[in-house]
């Protein structure tokens, strides 16, 4: 008699969260022991990141009719407050399912709108142009590092990396990838990082199991502790 062959699995060709982080586990020694990866559990990732994106184009679209709405006279706590949300809903857009370059473009658009329009506001007054400086130089660094999908799915409200996989999700990541994720954590939180990042490669790297990559990994991680401490 035949063996029965399995299917091959499908994935998205651009996953969402909730597939991508499946896929991060998928046959991974980093990762404690996770249930068998199947096309119903791949399947339910999929309907879990198509419903984050309805949820992402209802908030979109009503920050998008506060941004019009907006009167030249409102508060610039009001105003600050709506890019500050608009900053939020770019870095879940990013890895979001699917294309959504031309989202990311308009709310960067929107954003840019925003601040010509607190800084046309605060022209005659240098201490809110300073701020507006510092404001801008955070804008633009939280934009770059939305661009790798660690930094989206770390910063997602509904916490695709659960705590006890932010260690192995790390040490699996590339270097410029890993390094932009680093950013967003403060030195005493990489510092525990580093102390169970030790812990769990000394635990899983043996004789069998061999993973210079997530050591090279580790490495970079305690070296940006160490920079972060100096």
């Amino acid at each position: 008699m035949m063996q029965k062959q399995s299917l091959p699995l499908e994935f998205s060709k651009q996953p969402g969260p909730h597939e991508r982080q499946l896929l991060r586990k998928w046959n991974n020694p980093l990762f404690k022991s996770t249930e068998a990866l199947t096309q119903q559990s791949i399947q339910q990732a999929q309907q879990k990141d198509q419903r984050a994106m309805q949820q992402f184009m209802e908030v979109f679209r009503e920050l998008v009719t506060k941004a019009v709405k907006l009167d030249v006279t409102v508060e610039s706590d009001v105003v600050m407050m709506l890019k500050a949300q608009l900053e939020q809903q770019y870095a879940i857009c990013t890895g979001l399912a699917g294309p959504t370059t031309a989202i990311q473009d308009a709310i960067k658009k929107l954003i840019g709108a925003i601040s010509s329009t607190l800084r046309a506001t605060a022209s005659n007054d240098p201490h809110a142009l300073e701020k507006l400086d510092k404001d801008e130089e955070h804008t633009h660094l939280h934009l770059h590092l939305c661009e790798y999908l660690i930094v989206s799915d770390i910063l997602n409200p509904d916490e695709i990396i659960s705590d006890d996989e932010i260690v192995p999700t790390l040490l699996n990541e590339k270097e410029d990838a890993l390094q932009a994720a680093l950013a967003l954590f403060p030195p005493e939180r990489i510092q525990m990082l580093v102390a169970e990042g030790n812990v769990l490669m000394n635990k899983i790297d043996t004789g069998r199991t061999r993973l210079p990559s997530a050591w090279q990994s580790l490495a970079q991680i305690e070296i940006w502790s160490q920079g972060k401490t100096t």
